[in-house]
């Protein structure tokens, strides 16, 4: 299983899974799996399957149990029974999903590199910022 970091607060719980699982190993991490079979033909792009059942594993690792996410028009998801509140993010090989019960929630996750350095401050306070080192876990 690659869930790379997950967190758990009163409020809200989040995780990271790093995207090291083929499509089948995909299916077998969560229930349903027909269900997730027919769902990710929609996708073509072999790089969007792996994102699209990632974030499923993801989501049943840090819930227990299916949930169906679906998209309003602006694309930003919910849980088709709104039980949470969920942001989902996802940069080159990794996927990331932040949950709440009680409050919306927003989460972003971007490879780190000279680009994300220039406009950090620009989102994050100074004593959360971003380093490599927290990312690679050095």
């Amino acid at each position: 299983m690659a869930l790379f970091l997950s967190h758990k607060e009163p409020l809200y719980r989040w995780g990271v899974w790093k995207m090291d699982e083929s499509v089948d190993t995909l299916l077998d991490l969560l229930p349903e799996r027909e269900y997730y079979e027919r769902e990710v033909q929609r996708f073509v792009a072999s790089h969007r399957r792996l994102e699209w059942l990632s974030v499923r594993a993801l989501l049943f690792r840090l819930l227990g149990e299916h949930k169906e996410v679906c998209y309003q028009p602006s694309g930003k998801p919910y849980l088709a029974d709104y039980s949470y509140f969920i942001s989902i993010s996802h940069t080159k090989g990794y996927v990331s999903v932040i949950l709440s019960d009680k409050v919306p929630v927003g989460i972003d996750i971007e490879q780190y590199g000279q680009r994300v350095h220039r406009v950090a401050h620009k989102y994050c306070l100074l004593y959360t910022s971003p380093s490599p080192r927290d990312i690679s876990g050095s």
